[in-house]
């Protein structure tokens, strides 16, 4: 009799691990998925920012110095990490170039490094960054930016670097003003696509799914033995 409760209660142990188990692995697998979709929606999102920043430049050439690329890149930097944020800058100064007056040119690829910068700074933004260290890093961004361009300038134009700064000092100014207060909006931008996209729940995934696949390791696919 009592071997007969004894394996009654092993299998009902049996059952309800084995209940617990597909429960677990449906549990990874709506994570995962829910991953997998995060992904996608993040992908699109830096599409538009690429592609926002390189557009809105043209109309924007009207007022020399003022520029959006700084604003999309330090945001996406924010939103997705500093490699990110500079592939975003970068990507926008140079299809954007295809529409300026002036077009492509040996300054392209120093643009570029700019802009990336501009991205790979915003990287640095925490969740609950305020307006000031946005502002801090949009200051830095620019300066950074206008350092690289009119450095190498004189190596375009054969002029004296000294003087190439010093010419570009009102440039640099409208340059630094427009974008602190383009930039004075980002917070308000970030939150909104943050809750919109639901990219505030990705470290949250990340995080179950390291969790489950730490606890439960036979939920992970077996190493494959060479064949020979």
């Amino acid at each position: 009799m009592r071997q007969k409760l004894k394996l009654k209660k092993k299998k009902q142990i049996v059952v309800v691990e084995q209940k617990s188990k597909s429960s677990q692995r449906l549990a990874l697998h709506a994570l995962q998925k829910q991953l997998q979709a995060l992904k996608l929606k993040e992908y699109l999102v830096l599409i538009g920012l690429t592609l926002g920043g390189a557009l809105l430049r043209v109309p924007m050439q009207e007022v020399p110095s003022a520029e959006p690329i700084t604003f999309f890149a330090i945001l996406a930097g924010w939103l997705f990490g500093r490699n990110k944020g500079f592939l975003v800058g970068a990507s926008s100064g140079y299809i954007s170039n295809f529409f300026m007056f002036g077009g492509q040119g040996p300054w392209t690829p120093f643009q570029m490094l700019g802009w990336g910068i501009a991205g790979y700074l915003g990287g640095f933004l925490g969740k609950k960054s305020r307006i000031w260290s946005v502002l801090g890093i949009t200051f830095i961004a620019t300066l950074a930016f206008e350092i690289v361009i009119n450095s190498v300038t004189p190596l375009m134009t054969g002029g004296n670097v000294f003087m190439v700064f010093l010419l570009a000092l009102p440039f640099t100014i409208v340059h630094l003003v427009s974008n602190l207060v383009f930039c004075s909006f980002l917070p308000y931008f970030k939150k909104l696509i943050s809750e919109k996209g639901g990219f505030d729940e990705k470290e949250v995934c990340v995080n179950l799914v390291n969790k489950f696949k730490r606890k439960f390791k036979w939920m992970l696919p077996r190493p494959k033995t060479a064949t020979r």
